[in-house]
């Protein structure tokens, strides 16, 4: 009898033959999350932004889950592509913003978010597909209360210039599997360990799960 994982993963019990239960997956993993229309995809506009330190209250790339979502917000991967300029020594994280709230006002936790635009830069996992998306995805400068740093991605770089972008190929893209949750009322940026310099644009994935499953 198959069995649906909380990630939409869909496995299938087989046994051995010493009787012993054997999983197998028959289906890649978030597929049924993606068939179901929970998957989103959001990205910068082509010519991206400076992604600025952490602790900057203006910042350029993450996903905001509003309170009263109804929604957990599972994130599954985040890529990054060189643009232009000269980068900063240093490295690049996902900030924390709790208690953001559920509205933008003067005065609340987020006071101004350059919201993505459906079917151009967020789009449901189904191509074509208008995305129906709770969680919000900024795509330009956004004013937050400071957020504080929430893990560091392991993504390192030197003085970065134009001609080290045009001889020296690299990828920066990480994958995530269920380790990291936005609840309801909370954000999350991409953003540096110290202001990067380097023009960045961004790809942010992200599976919204039902709320009321939770236990």
């Amino acid at each position: 009898m198959p069995i649906t994982t909380p990630g939409g993963q869909v496995i299938s019990e087989k046994s051995n033959l010493q009787g012993s239960l054997k999983v197998v997956p028959t289906q890649l993993p978030l597929y049924e999350s993606n068939r179901a229309g929970r998957l989103f995809v959001a990205s910068n506009v082509a010519a991206g932004n400076v992604l600025p330190i952490f602790s900057n209250t203006a910042q350029e790339s993450g996903i905001w889950n509003p309170s009263g979502s109804g929604v957990m917000a599972v994130l599954t991967s985040v890529g990054f592509t060189y643009v232009s300029t000269t980068g900063a020594a240093g490295g690049y994280v996902l900030a924390a913003l709790v208690n953001a709230g559920s509205t933008v006002a003067t005065g609340a936790a987020i006071s101004a978010w350059t919201d993505a635009t459906a079917n151009a830069t967020v789009w449901s996992g189904k191509v074509g597909v208008t995305p129906t998306n709770a969680v919000r995805f900024a795509q330009g400068a956004s004013t937050v209360t400071a957020p504080v740093i929430y893990r560091h991605l392991g993504y390192n770089q030197l003085v970065v210039t134009a001609a080290d972008a045009t001889t020296v190929p690299w990828r920066a893209d990480f994958d995530f599997r269920g380790d990291i949750i936005l609840p309801p009322g909370n954000a999350l940026f991409v953003a540096g360990n110290i202001a990067t310099l380097m023009i960045s644009a961004v790809s942010m994935t992200w599976v919204e799960e039902s709320e009321a499953g939770e236990v």
